[in-house]
């Protein structure tokens, strides 16, 4: 909002300043300086990845030529990345995948806008497979943490923290979590003398744990949320509500869908979303 609110100060000091032009040149003329004037501060709003400046200032454009086909689909690109570049932030990337979509279909749109888009898909495709292996090891280390075979949940993160990938703005929610586990499994080797009961397997537990496919490495016992145990009909209702978001919800196995409703629930909220299952 504060950044719009500037767009629209800025947009209302060069329509002030061009409007004394407008005694000495026809109407049409004026309108037409303004509407140049305008489009090119979005122009130069979309260069800096601004998006958001990029589509008030478009906006604004059609109050000069209301029906001007460029600035709408420049305005319609430009909100849409501004939504996928938000969606990205929330690890919504299902609903950003359909927004950079949304900048593509514009036939007539701009061209710097469709690259950015294009670029940014391809960044999508590569977050979302590593998403994948890092969700696994983060499960992985959370069920050794939960059977108190904290050094191999510790081994496992810091094998992770390692990677200088996950350390991206796309792996924030992953992150955090491994960090908790690091933390949690830390305090109690320090405090814990009961040897946990696969220790004298923990070699072949994770070898085991690394053959299993994504979605397979957990199962959660007795899974409750807000008190109430989870069931099979609440995990598929939790499918059809990433569905109709646009998730391909066959790439999360039950255990991502149980953690995703425990996730809402705890946010106060009854429906779960792609972030929540960590799309």
């Amino acid at each position: 909002m504060k950044k719009q609110l500037t767009t629209l100060i800025a947009l209302a000091a060069s329509m002030f300043i061009l409007a004394g032009c407008q005694n000495s040149q026809s109407s049409s003329n004026h309108d037409q300086q303004i509407y140049s004037s305008i489009m090119d501060k979005g122009n130069n709003a979309v260069k800096d990845s601004n998006f958001a400046a990029a589509d008030a200032y478009y906006q604004a454009a059609l109050t000069t030529k209301k029906a001007d086909a460029k600035a709408k689909i420049y305005a319609q690109q430009a909100h849409s990345l501004h939504n996928a570049q938000n969606a990205i932030n929330r690890y919504s990337f299902a609903e950003a995948k359909n927004n950079l979509e949304d900048v593509q279909d514009n036939d007539n749109g701009s061209a710097k806008m469709k690259n950015y888009a294009a670029k940014l898909l391809k960044t999508l495709k590569v977050v979302q497979k590593n998403r994948k292996g890092y969700r696994n090891q983060v499960e992985i280390a959370t069920n050794a943490n939960d059977e108190r075979n904290y050094k191999q949940a510790q081994s496992r993160i810091i094998d992770l923290l390692s990677k200088t990938e996950f350390h991206k703005k796309y792996y924030g929610d992953l992150l955090k979590q491994a960090n908790e586990i690091l933390l949690n499994s830390s305090k109690n080797l320090k405090t814990d003398t009961t040897p946990a009961a696969s220790d004298n397997n923990s070699a072949a537990n994770q070898s085991a744990s690394d053959s299993q496919a994504h979605g397979e490495t957990d199962q959660i016992k007795n899974p409750t949320a807000n008190g109430k145990k989870i069931t099979s009909d609440d995990i598929q209702k939790a499918r059809k509500q990433l569905q109709e978001q646009g998730a391909q919800d066959a790439a999360a196995s039950d255990s991502d869908i149980t953690r995703a409703i425990q996730k809402a629930a705890a946010d106060g909220r009854s429906t779960i979303t792609p972030a929540d299952a960590g799309f």
